[in-house]
Parts: C-alpha cells; structure tokens; sequence
C-alpha cells in the first residue's frame, strides 16, 4: 500500500516536471518524508481522538500547528472549554519545522543537513543506538529511510523535543554519546550534563531489558499499555506512578537501582 502511493507520486511528479536523473533520488527522498509527516500527523490526531481530552488536543495543536487535522483539533479543544490558538503562517502546509538557534525558521531536514551533517559511520552508529533504546529502525545501513525516521520521531517525541523525524546537530550528539550536549538547542545557553532522561539512556538498555521493566511494572499492578520494549507515554506514566508510590521522584525515567527492583522476580 505504502510502496504503491510513494510509486504513484514519484510517476505524477516525474511526468509534471523534467528532471535530471541525479535529481530522482532528491524527490524519491522529498516524498518519503512528506508522506512520513503526514502519517506522524494522523496517527498524533488519532491518539488524540482516542484519548478525547483537552489536554490530548493541545498535546496535537503544539506537534502540528498546521496539521491536517489543525482545524479539527481546535473545534475540539473550543467544545472542551480550551483557549486556541490562532494558525500559524503555514496554515495548510501539515510540515512540521524544526527550530534552530537564533533562526526558528530552518525545517528540520534542512537542520540535520546543516546542524548535524553525519558521516556514513554515524549514521550507522545513531541507528544501533537507538534500537538499543527500544526504537526500531528497521536495518543498520545507515540510510535514514521511513523506518528510522519514525524512530528518531519516537525518540523525539519521549523527550518532549519536536517530532520533526529530523536531527539537529545537538540531538545527534546525545543520542551518540547517551547524555545531553554542553549547549542546549535553540537558546546557546549552557544545558545540564545529565538529567533523569539522559542517566537512563546513559543505561543503554536493550529492548528486551526494556519489556522486563513493562512486565514488571505491569506485574506490580501498573498499567503499560504494551510491554514491547518501547518507552512510551504509557510506560513513562507508569513509571512515574510506580516512582510515587515508592516514595521516589517521579521522573518518568529510571536509574540502575530501579531497573533491578523492577526486573527482579
């Protein structure tokens, strides 16, 4: 299905447009991105719909401004009582834009060209990273392909970064390094060396680790929503829950010592 509408787009957009044919790889890749962003934004609405609350409505408005479904949403969050906000200057658009320092302009494939320019090696080294964090990227090739992008917008997503699909430079750096770079995105400041997020992923946690500490939870009576080995909302509310009723501070991220207690039978 997916394969058949990329092939279709590719062939609409051949036909209406010469093109070199060092050019074919730019649009196969320019449409593989787009459709990407379109499915991140449906799938975003249709957690939004399930969850059916103000705050799953804002939580969409904040990733899509000006998404396919923008409309909808603030409808929606006007019925529940919300404040909207008004469109962006890409209404209509559905791309979602990275932001850059001093620029807040530059999309975020333009960003990972220019702020994080890895060589074949890295690449590589970024996708066995993140599928050691839980994240599938579908192969180890270093071609960020949907499967990757997907996993770097998962990844984005679990640390409140935009869910561009897209690197910048910093983002690469903790992702390679497993803790957080030594200037923060978007502001030049100075960021924390760690954090409760980057401590964990500091861990390294395989996948399979990653659903022992599901089942745990899910076993001590705190909802998942899946045990499959990728830290999402659910999992990091049930952490946080389990954290508070331990009397611990309730990251949502874990340290050594709680992946022991949780995996421990």
């Amino acid at each position: 299905m997916v394969r058949t509408m990329l092939s279709a787009a590719l062939a609409a957009t051949l036909l209406a447009t010469p093109v070199q044919a060092q050019d074919v790889g730019e649009i196969v890749g320019g449409i593989a991105r787009q459709y990407l962003q379109q499915e991140q934004d449906r799938a975003a609405f249709a957690q939004a719909q399930s969850a059916n609350t103000l705050s799953a409505y804002q939580s969409y408005l904040r990733q899509f401004p000006s998404g396919m479904y923008a409309q909808q949403a603030r409808e929606r969050v006007q019925r529940l009582g919300g404040a909207v906000a008004p469109p962006s200057n890409q209404a209509g658009s559905g791309v979602t834009t990275g932001t850059q320092a001093g620029s807040g302009t530059t999309t975020g494939t333009q960003a990972e060209v220019a702020g994080a320019a890895l060589t074949a090696d890295q690449r590589v080294a970024v996708q066995r990273r993140l599928n050691a964090l839980g994240y599938n990227t579908n192969g180890l090739d270093g071609n960020f392909g949907p499967g990757t992008r997907r996993a770097i917008s998962l990844w984005q997503r679990d640390r409140d970064y935009t869910q561009t699909g897209t690197l910048t430079q910093a983002q690469a750096s903790e992702i390679l390094r497993g803790q957080a770079p030594a200037a923060s995105e978007g502001t030049g400041g100075s960021a924390a060396a760690s954090g409760p997020a980057q401590d964990e992923a500091g861990l390294g946690l395989s996948r399979q680790q990653r659903a022992e500490v599901q089942a745990g939870l899910t076993r001590r009576g705190f909802d998942t929503r899946g045990v499959d080995g990728v830290f999402g909302r659910g999992t990091r509310n049930a952490i946080a829950a389990w954290q508070r009723a331990n009397d611990l501070s309730a990251t949502g991220y874990l340290t050594a010592a709680q992946v022991e207690r949780l995996t421990a039978r």
